[in-house]
């Protein structure tokens, strides 16, 4: 059928250009066919769009689509022979997908996935120069022809995949075809039940559950990328088992907490779960038994310089390269297998290890004998679930020693000092003292959650 006379008109420059390549080497017809393409990207920017038809508005945007999906071919074909000369390596990095991050300035899980398309569906070459055959054929086709799209072939891989053994190898081929035949004409989501009802139908007197399995198995995927900002975004679809554990985990740490001295738990549920997987991770690094890595003990390492560390300000570095907060850091010193290096202006360091910022093993067992759990006012949590607080800071010069420690929970130890409250020892008895705001008194308080015999007794108020 032949192209309305707009879009034609977007394409003539093309019709013009093509017989200049003719006798050309490879290297110059790529650079005319990218002449082509930019000019023909430039020809349709300048289309007067108002004048356009309904039908060519409409036709313009399926050819349009078309297209788009042919130049992920494109790139799988470059990608694939920019893989095959190691020419990521060659320019310093480590890998082809940071590689692609510094040239085309994209970000990782992009990188990640262009190369996974190239490698399932890109035709290339060997080391000795023989060609390779993509591993799916047929989808690779019609990913080059424009008749599916990156998504489409995804869920024709993870249908593929998921097939029992025997039926893949009799009926692998018949089945990439005729996923493929449908994805011309079915959106991903059509697609994903007609393959859902043809894996049923292949197998159905087997097992089920085992190829559902197989499907999820097949489907497994994290990535955890850090952020400028050192934020971070986890990207992840789990398996069955994998959800089982991390609900199991994460559920009890994200239950809402009763209302206490703070007052009701206002965080969302998308912070409460946040905080419960950053806790989980706390009480896995305290656990010692994390493989080494880079042949060391898995510890976190967060360096900070002097000056910053006694003026809170600045940001301090972990050995992965993020940033923290100096308060952060020094939340995060506080655990097992966390240490803290402090630089001089000089960048010398003055202090290193646990022995100035962390409590032995016979500390913590002495506080957890004297404060049984947070000593926040009216917090529930035991002492087997809670971090060790320097009353005095240890950036202040507080000591770490028994009367200048206390027990407190991971939120309590986070949040009570962002909202004003301090800690402090009366009577060789760990106390809270809220903000002026909150109590223009400032009574300091104790929690009984975890002393019952003793609620019956009033502390008075520290003398002056």
């Amino acid at each position: 059928m032949a192209k309305p006379l707009a879009i034609r008109r977007g394409f003539v420059i093309i019709e013009h250009m093509s017989d200049l390549g003719q006798g050309s080497g490879s290297g110059n017809a790529a650079s005319l066919a990218l002449a082509q393409l930019t000019a023909a990207v430039d020809a349709l920017l300048v289309l007067d769009y108002p004048s356009l038809t309904e039908g060519e508005l409409l036709e313009l945007a399926r050819l349009r689509e078309r297209q788009v999906r042919r130049l992920a071919g494109v790139d799988g074909r470059a990608l694939a022979e920019i893989n095959t000369r190691g020419v990521a390596g060659s320019h310093g990095f480590r890998s082809s997908d940071w590689f692609l991050v510094d040239l085309l300035q994209i970000s990782k899980r992009d990188a990640h996935d262009r190369l996974d398309a190239a490698e399932r569906f890109a035709p290339r070459h060997g080391i000795s120069g023989q060609p390779v055959c993509p591993t799916y054929p047929v989808i690779a086709a019609a990913l080059e022809d424009g008749a599916l799209s990156p998504v489409h072939a995804q869920i024709i891989v993870s249908t593929l995949q998921g097939l029992p053994a025997p039926v893949l190898a009799e009926r692998g081929t018949e089945v990439e075809e005729t996923l493929v035949r449908h994805a011309a004409t079915s959106s991903p989501t059509k697609l994903r039940t007609l393959a859902a009802r043809i894996t049923a139908h292949l197998h159905p007197d087997g097992d089920l559950a085992e190829h559902r399995d197989r499907i999820q198995r097949a489907d497994r995927n994290l990535s955890l990328f850090r952020q400028p900002d050192s934020t971070g975004d986890l990207l992840a679809h789990l398996s069955p088992a994998c959800q089982a554990i991390w609900e199991t985990v994460l559920a009890p740490l994200a239950a809402k907490r009763d209302p206490d001295a703070l007052g009701e738990d206002r965080r969302t549920d998308g912070q409460r779960w946040h905080d419960a997987f950053e806790e989980a991770g706390r009480r896995l690094l305290a656990t010692a038994d994390l493989p080494d890595h880079a042949g060391l003990m898995t510890t976190l390492v967060v360096t900070m310089n002097l000056t910053d560390l006694e003026q809170r300000i600045g940001r301090a570095t972990t050995h992965h390269g993020g940033t923290l907060t100096i308060d952060d850091a020094l939340r995060l010193a506080a655990g097992q297998h966390v240490i803290p290096v402090v630089l001089g202006d000089g960048g010398q360091i003055l202090a290193h290890g646990r022995k100035h910022r962390l409590a032995t093993p016979a500390q913590r067992l002495a506080l957890f004998a004297r404060d049984r759990g947070c000593t926040f006012p009216d917090c529930a949590e035991p002492a087997a679930r809670s971090q060790i607080h320097h009353i005095r800071d240890w950036a202040q010069g507080g000591m770490t020693d028994l009367d200048n420690l206390t027990v407190t929970c991971g939120l309590h130890n986070n949040e009570a000092p962002r909202q004003g409250w301090t800690a402090t020892m009366i009577n060789d008895v760990p106390h809270w003292t809220p903000p002026r705001w909150r109590d223009p008194d400032q009574q300091p308080l104790r929690n009984y959650q975890h002393h019952p015999e003793l609620a019956h007794r009033y502390d008075p108020p520290p003398d002056g």
